[in-house]
């Protein structure tokens, strides 16, 4: 029961992000909301699968671990790149 309460609320955290950055107007405000809701919610689903499926428990700390540590640093390498090559942030119009 909270197993499937945890995986439902992770798809609709990363389909709100998904919703989020489709209406953010520059590059920096996207990454942003691309980049915290996927990992909370991925996370978050992961938490949900290994309630559910204690078997395999440990494969998921594992890519949950993975998860918790590449999200941010590929967000972080984005912007790093965006901002490399002069991509500016819009002005609110």
């Amino acid at each position: 029961m909270f197993s499937n309460l945890l995986i439902i609320i992770g798809g609709i955290l990363i389909f709100l992000g998904s919703i989020g950055m489709i209406n953010q107007k520059d590059l920096y405000t996207r990454i942003q909301f691309g980049g915290i809701s996927d990992t909370v919610g991925t996370f978050t689903v992961l938490i949900g699968l290994a309630l559910k499926n204690q078997e395999i428990i440990f494969r998921f700390i594992i890519i949950g671990l993975l998860v918790l540590l590449i999200g941010p640093v590929l967000s972080h390498a984005i912007a790093h790149s965006a901002a490399h090559n002069k991509i500016k942030v819009r002005d609110n119009d």
